[in-house]
C-alpha cells in the first residue's frame, strides 16, 4: 500500500536557506534549523517547524571574549536541546594566530526558548557528539587522546560526569556471551576517531540511538539510567544507514532512510551526487524489516520526522491559486512559483 502526504501546511517565517540545512528532529515532529552547521561559527538563532507549519525561533547562548565559536554537534530531543560548541582564544584576535587556549560547552535550551544556560566543559576528553535526554542530562561521545579509545558518558547539567557507558558491555542484547568473544568482536571492529565523527544521536521516545551514517553498524539505543541494547537492523544488500528518523517511539518501530553505497568510479558524477534512497520501517527491538514506505511525492529525502504513527516532510511544492494565473499569462517556459510546505502521512 503506497503511502500519501496529505494536508499540506505552507510554512512562513523562515528565513531563505534554512531549509537546505539538515533539519534536527524533536520527538513532537518540530523540525530545529541550525543555519550554523557543524564546524562553522556559531550563530544565536534556531528555527523550528511545528507539524502545523508554524515557524518559531530559539536563542541559544554563546561563550563572550572568544575570537571563534564554531558548532561542532546540535541535538533536539524530548523537549530538549544542546550544542557542543568549541571556542577559542587567540593572542592577537586573528584567525592565523595559534590559539592560546580551545574550550568547549554545552548550550543547553529547552524548545520554548524559555530556559537557556551555557555550560563549560571540564571532561578529560575531546567530546565530539552530544544529545540530552528529557531529564536534563547530556549524552556525550568523545574521544581519549591519550589512549586513542572512544568514551561514552552520561553528564549532569553542570558538566559532571555521572556514569560511564561501556561500548562493549557484554550483557547488552546482541553481544556475544562470552566476555573474551565479545572483546575480540570489538577488536575486529575497532572504533577510530573518524568513526566517532561520523556519528550522529537520534531521538528515540525517552531513550537515545547512537548512530553511524554510511556504514551498516548496528544502531546502539540508550536510556537515561545508562542501560543499552543494541538494535541489528538488516540493510539490504548495496545499501547503507543514511540515517534514522527522530520519532516519539510510540509504535514501537524505527523509519530509517538508507541511501545506495557509493561504488561509481567517479565520485563527480551527477549520478554520485543523488544516490538512490529508500525509506524502510524496521521493529525497534529485534531490527528486523515491517516493509519498505513508498510514496509518489515527496522524495524520501524531504521526509525529517516519524512522530507517533506519521512521516512529516518539508518541501518546495506550487502554489495553486498563482500556478492558475502563470498558466492563463501564456508566458512560455514559465517557471510555476513554489513555497515551502510541511506535510504528514500516516504510516
Amino acid at each position: 500500500m503506497q503511502t500519501r502526504f496529505s494536508l499540506e501546511k505552507p510554512v512562513l517565517g523562515l528565513p531563505l536557506g534554512s531549509s537546505t540545512a539538515r533539519a534536527h528532529c524533536a520527538t513532537d515532529g518540530t523540525a530545529f534549523y541550525d543555519l550554523a552547521s557543524s564546524g562553522t561559527s556559531a550563530g544565536q538563532a534556531l528555527y523550528g517547524v511545528s507539524t502545523e507549519g508554524g515557524v518559531k525561533d530559539v536563542l541559544r547562548k554563546l561563550p563572550i571574549d572568544y575570537t571563534n565559536v564554531l558548532v561542532r554537534d546540535f541535538f533536539a530531543g524530548d523537549h530538549q536541546m544542546v550544542t557542543l560548541l568549541e571556542a577559542d582564544k587567540r593572542d592577537d584576535g586573528t584567525a592565523a594566530a595559534p590559539p592560546r587556549v580551545t574550550d568547549y560547552f554545552l548550550s543547553l535550551e529547552d524548545q520554548e526558548g524559555d530556559s537557556s544556560d551555557l555550560v563549560l566543559l571540564s571532561v578529560r576528553f575531546k567530546p565530539v557528539k552530544v544529545a540530552r535526554f528529557g531529564s536534563g542530562d547530556v549524552m556525550m561521545l568523545g574521544w581519549d587522546e591519550g589512549n586513542e579509545l572512544p568514551v561514552l558518558a552520561m553528564v549532569k547539567e553542570d558538566s559532571t560526569i555521572r556514569r560511564f557507558i561501556d561500548f562493549d558491555d557484554p550483557r547488552r542484547p546482541g553481544a556475544r556471551g562470552d566476555q573474551s568473544q565479545a572483546k575480540e568482536a570489538a577488536a575486529r571492529e575497532r572504533v577510530t576517531f573518524k568513526t566517532l565523527e561520523g556519528a550522529t544521536f537520534v531521538a528515540y521516545g525517552t531513550v537515545v540511538l547512537l548512530t553511524y551514517p554510511g556504514t551498516t553498524k548496528a544502531v546502539l539505543a540508550m536510556g537515561a539510567s545508562g542501560e543499552t541494547r543494541t538494535i541489528p537492523i538488516s540493510i539490504p544488500p548495496g545499501y547503507v544507514l543514511s540515517d534514522v528518523l527522530a520519532s516519539s517511539g510510540g509504535r514501537a518501530t524505527l523509519v530509517v532512510r538508507v541511501k545506495e553505497a557509493d561504488q561509481r568510479t567517479d565520485p563527480d558524477s551527477a549520478e554520485a551526487a543523488k544516490p538512490k534512497m529508500m525509506l524502510i520501517e524496521y521493529d525497534s527491538v529485534h531490527g528486523s524489516r515491517v516493509g519498505r514506505i513508498v510514496f509518489d511525492k515527496p522524495t524520501v529525502a524531504d521526509v525529517t520526522c516519524a512522530p507517533n504513527s506519521s512521516l512529516v516532510a518539508l518541501f518546495l511544492d506550487t502554489i495553486p491559486d498563482v500556478d492558475h494565473a502563470v498558466q492563463s499569462s501564456g508566458a512560455a517556459g514559465a517557471a510555476a512559483p513554489t513555497q515551502l510546505v510541511v506535510a504528514t502521512a500516516h504510516r
